[in-house]
């Protein structure tokens, strides 16, 4: 519980530490005002608005209450879409969520077997295609596998839509405008995790208490998967939620890509048009998931080993 609880402080630290940093980004990327009014609104109208807004009032005030209206999901209107920033992010998570779940249940269906069969088959040539496949998989930018895959699958084959997300016109048509994105999506954490449970299956087969369970007969499967796989997936566990990261940030590019009405769109667009409470907003909740993750992946280190717990 203890260790649990040094957690969750230190990630209220970086939600506090991140919500600052939005704060002041709002003054560092443009004024709000001349993102509101233009450049072609008089001095007279853009003082009115500012006084209005309250951005005429002290700095530690203006902070005081956006410190407030964080903490109770209140990050104010966007200025391009002229409604409230919230509603407007819970929106389009929901639309981000359709791929990037499938794109992280494929990455962890793929890699674990990938990495366990590599290990297992050390310098065979299921181990070259392995790492070589996954060093593409990392080298790979996802701007650019997106657009060979709508090249290939949508403009050449005819095979698939080359963008945009479908509500009407069935299952399928809804699954075939999410296939590409997916899995150009799960391309660069498939790729990590996969090196990630092959280094640590090597280094677990090789220990001691592996070469005794084999020693007094136990079958393959069972030294593997009850034996190996357990101590194995430690560190397995910490990089998936980093990979998590590269999920959201990857998200940015690939629904620009494939016009994916997502999160990651909505803020490379707000970034793009200076929308700074969307920017903010979208720090925020990031940050915030990533604590969320961390501690769910540090909850996960400890019931697989106890030992953590107690440190």
């Amino acid at each position: 519980m203890k260790f649990i609880l040094q957690r969750i402080g230190q990630g209220l630290i970086v939600i506090f530490a991140a919500l600052t940093l939005a704060f002041i980004l709002m003054f560092v990327i443009g004024d709000p005002v001349t993102m509101i009014t233009g450049v072609e609104a008089s001095r007279e109208q853009a003082d009115q608005l500012r006084e209005q807004l309250g951005f005429n009032r002290p700095l530690i005030l203006q902070y005081f209450e956006f410190m407030v209206g964080a903490a109770q999901g209140d990050f104010g209107v966007s200025y391009r879409h002229q409604q409230p920033v919230l509603p407007l992010l819970w929106e389009r998570l929901g639309r981000s969520a359709e791929i990037a779940l499938p794109a992280l249940i494929l990455a962890l269906a793929v890699s674990i077997p990938a990495g366990i069969m590599s290990a297992l088959r050390r310098n065979s040539a299921i181990d070259y295609g392995t790492r070589v496949t996954a060093l593409v998989g990392q080298a790979a930018p996802n701007f650019w596998v997106g657009i060979m895959m709508i090249i290939l699958f949508a403009n050449v084959l005819g095979w698939l839509p080359s963008s945009g997300r479908e509500i009407d016109g069935g299952l399928w048509k809804q699954i075939s405008h999410m296939i590409m994105p997916t899995i150009t999506l799960a391309l660069l954490p498939m790729a990590y995790l996969t090196r990630m449970m092959r280094s640590t299956m090597l280094e677990v087969i090789n220990e001691d208490y592996i070469r005794t369970a084999r020693a007094k007969g136990a079958s393959v499967p069972r030294v593997v998967y009850i034996h190996a796989l357990r101590n194995a997936l430690i560190p397995y566990v910490t990089i998936t939620a980093l990979q998590i990261g590269n999920l959201i940030a990857g998200s940015m590019v690939v629904e620009s890509v494939f016009a994916w009405p997502g999160m990651g769109r909505l803020l490379m667009d707000s970034i793009r048009t200076l929308d700074i409470p969307v920017v903010a907003a979208g720090l925020s909740f990031v940050a915030a998931l990533f604590v969320v993750l961390n501690l769910i992946a540090d909850v996960c280190y400890a019931l697989l080993d106890p030992r953590v717990g107690k440190s």
